[in-house]
């Protein structure tokens, strides 16, 4: 009996080589393929990573530039609400000046009484006006002066009579024929002499009636208005002819008791 021959052992292991080998190249181009493949994906995710951060990007900018417009749309509608609310108050405003004028003027004509016109023109000069210690000048024709209708605050005594309107805001309201404010005339120094800070003469046509001299405001009003300028107008041409008028009715009304006399004496 023969015994089994061995296998070549030279052959074999060549083979076995060769089949590693093989094995290896095949692995190996497996590996290339696989990373060939992971290099695209890799290159894929980062074009999509530059895109959505481009995007990103985009957005954010854009975004920006929408809030921005927001913001500026904002403070565009804040200011209309402001100027909207700040018409409404000078609508208001206005509208309470109206009233006031309205009412201011038909005080002065509601009564033919001189005293009652005089009264008139010191709630004005006090109530709308605001006006602290003045004086209220009635011209008189007979004696070419003026008499002091009316006075209110802590003012140097004059007496009843004045000569003439001397101080320079009233010399300027009479040649001009208008409402004068001291600043008009000359700058305000501390420490002078308290004097008119305004005067408002009466004129009816070319015949001076009087005038307002305001001296002092209250204390809770620091200036003139508007519509205190306003009330100087109507008080330098409503007030005048109230007064011209209430002085024809008490002539009027005089020469006609007069006459009544008369004729009761001539029937006695």
């Amino acid at each position: 009996m023969s015994e089994p021959k061995g296998p070549d052992g030279p052959d074999t292991l060549r083979n076995l080589f060769r089949s590693i080998e093989e094995r290896s190249r095949g692995i190996e181009e497996d590996a290339v393929l696989l990373q060939e493949q992971l290099r695209k994906r890799v290159d894929d995710l980062r074009r999509d990573l530059a895109s959505a951060e481009s995007l990103l990007v985009t957005t954010y900018e854009s975004a920006l530039r929408d809030r921005e417009k927001l913001k500026r749309k904002a403070e565009l509608l804040e200011a209309e609400n402001r100027d909207f609310a700040q018409r409404y108050v000078d609508l208001e405003d206005h509208s309470t000046s109206l009233t006031n004028l309205y009412a201011a003027t038909f005080q002065l004509h509601s009564s033919p009484d001189p005293d009652a016109v005089v009264r008139t023109i010191v709630e004005i000069a006090v109530n709308l006006i605001g006006a602290a210690e003045f004086i209220l000048y009635l011209v008189d024709e007979v004696k070419g002066d003026f008499t002091v209708a009316a006075r209110e605050g802590d003012l140097p005594p004059k007496g009843p009579r004045h000569a003439a309107l001397d101080e320079p805001v009233e010399r300027a309201a009479v040649e001009r024929r208008r409402t004068v404010f001291l600043e008009e005339t000359a700058p305000v120094v501390a420490g002078e002499p308290k004097g008119a800070i305004c005067c408002a003469p009466l004129f009816f046509r070319d015949r001076l009636v009087g005038a307002l001299s305001i001296y002092a405001l209250l204390s809770h009003k620091a200036t003139f208005s508007q519509l205190d300028r306003e009330l100087f107008d109507l008080l330098g041409e409503q007030a005048a002819l109230a007064m011209v008028s209430s002085l024809a009715y008490v002539a009027v009304e005089r020469k006609l008791k007069t006459v009544q006399r008369f004729m009761d004496l001539l029937k006695t």
